[in-house]
């Protein structure tokens, strides 16, 4: 076993371990297993079964936007440390720093992009033209088609998707005068998404286990992170 391997391997254990140990002394509970991928563009935390007495109780309750609201409210107090923890450890710079939580599954996930001066090309592979059809023919029924739309691939398990420019005119003068109201349409993509997972499935010849979203209408721009068994 290679030397830069075993470096590589630690370096991924000892971020998924401080993940886990930030999360705990923020909400007194941590999560049961982090898991810690990276490519060049992106540093990507799977976390699992991490779920508070007061967010169980919401759960319970079918208040799940309330719970997801607590949650990410607490979270984002932990950015700074996350980011100048992966950044000084990966030697990398981070753009921004996202999460995204199915409180059904009890899982989530924490997703860095790292700063490049040149964004890698797709691969041009039959499954990676295969999902970029089937996001497309997704797009189109929420009429709207992102003018970038970018594919990585980590390991055999993790694919992030990232589409660019997909606001309309009209959502984009909502946005500005300060009224959010894609958040329906946000439940409805995730709930599509979910509707065609076979599709998805029958594409990367696995089965994909979570489906993460995460919107960021300041940049215009959308990531999807799915985690295949």
């Amino acid at each position: 076993m290679s030397r830069s391997y075993i470096t590589k391997q630690e370096e991924l254990t000892q971020i998924s371990s401080y993940v886990s140990k930030q999360i705990k002394s923020k909400f007194g509970k941590g999560p049961e297993t982090c898991f810690t991928s990276i490519s060049e563009q992106y540093i990507v935390v799977h976390i699992k079964k991490f779920m508070t007495k007061i967010e169980y109780e919401l759960v319970e309750k079918e208040d799940i936007e309330t719970a997801e609201r607590i949650r990410k409210s607490i979270m984002v107090d932990l950015y700074d440390p996350i980011q100048e923890t992966l950044e000084e450890l990966l030697c990398v710079r981070i753009t921004q720093l996202y999460q995204d939580w199915n409180f059904q599954k009890n899982t989530g996930v924490l997703l860095a992009e790292v700063v490049q001066e040149e964004r890698t090309p797709n691969q041009n592979s039959l499954e990676f033209m295969l999902l970029r059809n089937e996001i497309s023919r997704q797009s189109e029924f929420y009429q709207y088609q992102p003018k970038e739309l970018d594919l990585t691939k980590i390991g055999s398990t993790v694919y992030i998707i990232r589409c660019a420019g997909y606001l309309l005119p009209i959502e984009r003068l909502l946005l500005e005068k300060g009224m959010h109201i894609l958040s329906e349409r946000e439940n409805r993509v995730r709930h599509n998404y979910i509707a065609n997972i076979k599709r998805f499935n029958k594409i990367t010849n696995k089965e994909i286990d979570d489906i993460f979203m995460i919107w960021n209408y300041d940049k215009d721009v959308s990531y999807k992170v799915f985690y295949c068994k």
